[in-house]
């Protein structure tokens, strides 16, 4: 895919986002540890053979939930995840995945968005108990509507290790890189240090090549690896397309990764199987 393509596929989506939402304002969640939503799904006999596998998908607006459990019951790359990592979701459609998948959930919204009414956060779906769970406020406000973003943060206790597993979903490009970046920081900076294994991914709304080199850059510095490297974009219209989503571990390396062809959001589900590094 030629970077032209890619450049004109973000300035579409640039002109979307400022037509989207204009002079609204969203009622934003900053109680720090609430609202919170949680379930307990898991029958509790998912196989475990060492090699942790992610999912992460931005299901644009909790829009299409039964056609995203459709894709996570049929395709083989989405299913048995042991981290499900979502975003712009709202409670009704976590549970409702949850439910279907048979997995366990915490879920915190950030705000009410203006464009439809609804709550908007990112959730944590996992087969294994989860403990601990938290949520990380983003610092900075969205320009557009004035809009907080946020993690969820659990730690999985898989059988293997407990793992800190973070879902994210950084402000668009109509907030400055810095501030954007900023957020990235806030985040990194409530990973435990002395954690083995660590977990990020989500959506990090990187439209251009710099704001992919910076994000990447500060990961690395943090020890962080990028493990879908060799994933297709996330974000695709026509023949263009653009990487969004990510996943980024320590302690972990990918032996596979993927995206699955979906039409349930305006963007793919990312997956990876990892294994532990020596």
């Amino acid at each position: 895919m030629s970077a032209h393509k890619s450049f004109l596929l973000a300035i579409l989506l640039l002109l979307i986002g400022l037509s989207q939402s204009a002079c609204m304002s969203a009622p934003n969640y900053l109680d720090a540890h609430n609202p919170r939503y949680a379930g307990s799904y898991s029958a509790g006999s998912a196989g475990y053979n060492g090699a942790l596998r992610v999912v992460t998908w931005n299901i644009k607006f909790s829009k299409n939930i039964d056609a995203a459990i459709a894709a996570f019951r049929t395709s083989p790359d989405l299913q048995n995840a042991d981290a499900l990592l979502l975003q712009e979701m709202n409670e009704e459609g976590v549970d409702a995945i949850a439910r279907a998948l048979k997995l366990n959930y915490v879920y915190y919204p950030a705000s009410i968005h203006p464009q439809n009414g609804k709550d908007f956060g990112e959730a944590i779906l996992s087969p294994w108990p989860l403990r601990d769970d938290a949520k990380v406020i983003l610092p900075h406000y969205s320009p557009r509507n004035g809009q907080i973003r946020l993690a969820a943060e659990a730690w999985i206790q898989t059988p293997g290790a407990s793992v800190p597993v973070y879902s994210v979903h950084t402000e668009t490009a109509m907030m400055a890189r810095k501030e954007r970046l900023d957020q990235v920081r806030a985040l990194l900076a409530n990973v435990p240090s002395d954690a083995r294994y660590v977990v990020i991914g989500g959506d990090f709304n990187t439209l251009c090549g710099n704001d992919r080199r910076q994000l990447l850059q500060l990961m690395t510095e943090a020890g962080f690896r990028w493990l879908t490297a060799d994933a297709d974009a996330t974000v695709t219209k026509g023949a263009a397309g653009l990487t969004m989503d990510y996943i980024f571990a320590r302690g972990l390396r990918e032996m596979k990764t993927g995206v699955v062809a979906s039409d349930a959001s305006d963007h793919l589900p990312l997956w990876v199987k990892t294994t532990p590094i020596p």
